[in-house]
């Protein structure tokens, strides 16, 4: 959900929605657990900013820690999002 609302929803209504999706998937033969993971890749590739910024942030404070203790450089390590295909059985 975009622009962080917070949502209340009762087991009850989350189990029909589920059991309706389940459904739906399989009429056109896909499995809810491959569209799930599919979900979650996509949450993650539309924020990979966010998750970018906060890898900098994490970092940038153990480098300014690393700096404080040991004057050495520091080495950059470039990091990459990366999504795995779904297959379907």
């Amino acid at each position: 959900m975009k622009g962080g609302g917070i949502l209340t929803i009762s087991q009850k209504d989350l189990k029909k929605s589920r059991d309706l999706v389940e459904k739906l998937l399989k009429v056109n033969g896909s499995k809810y657990n491959d569209w799930l993971h599919q979900q979650h890749q996509q949450f993650i590739e539309e924020n990979q900013d966010l998750i970018l910024q906060a890898l900098s942030a994490f970092t940038g404070q153990e480098e300014e820690e690393e700096e404080k203790s040991d004057p050495k450089v520091n080495e950059q390590v470039s990091v990459r999002p990366t999504s795995f295909p779904v297959t379907q059985n």
